[in-house]
């Protein structure tokens, strides 16, 4: 089944929360990922509770708040979605995904999955570094301040390169 990253995150952290902790989760991360947007985070968990991968109950106390849980199906849409290979795309355009993910496998499935990941992820990247410098030295027409800035970009993949081997590293000490 597939799921978007919001879906997943949302599949991830619907442990007994309502539709509010959730948003308070959202805004208090500094990374600023998601919007704690009602407009978003609302649809998104009735989508996944009418995919039936959330259920979800009334709070006691008459309050209008709804806690979720992940249901059977929601647990095995996570499992498969956290076991995605890393695609090629999503490195080159939306690498915070990566992070992100990292720490939803390393806490749902262990440090040795985390591990995994984090190198599927060194392996990924360096492939993007390697096709973004070949770029540069095949096209020296661009111009030195494109060049400048494909270098910013080029350095960004290595330090989340380097950032994947130093984690890695770590999490088996």
């Amino acid at each position: 089944m597939d799921l978007n990253v919001l879906s997943a995150l949302l599949l991830f952290l619907a442990n007994d929360r309502s539709g509010y902790d959730i948003r308070l989760l959202f805004k208090a991360t500094p990374l600023g990922v998601f919007s704690d947007s009602p407009g978003a985070i609302y649809p998104a968990l009735a989508r996944l509770e009418a995919r039936q991968l959330l259920a979800s109950k009334a709070e006691p106390g008459g309050r209008r708040r709804r806690a979720y849980v992940r249901t059977g199906a929601g647990e095995a849409a996570l499992d498969s979605w956290l076991r995605t290979p890393v695609d090629p795309e999503t490195v080159a355009r939306r690498p915070h995904e990566l992070e992100l993910r990292y720490v939803l496998v390393a806490t749902h499935l262990g440090r040795g999955a985390g591990a995994d990941f984090l190198a599927a992820c060194a392996e990924a990247y360096r492939a993007r570094i390697a096709e973004l410098e070949a770029f540069r030295a095949g096209h020296p027409e661009i111009g030195a301040i494109s060049i400048e800035a494909l270098g910013l970009g080029i350095a960004l993949f290595r330090t989340r390169l380097d950032w994947c081997v130093d984690t890695a590293r770590k999490g088996g000490e």
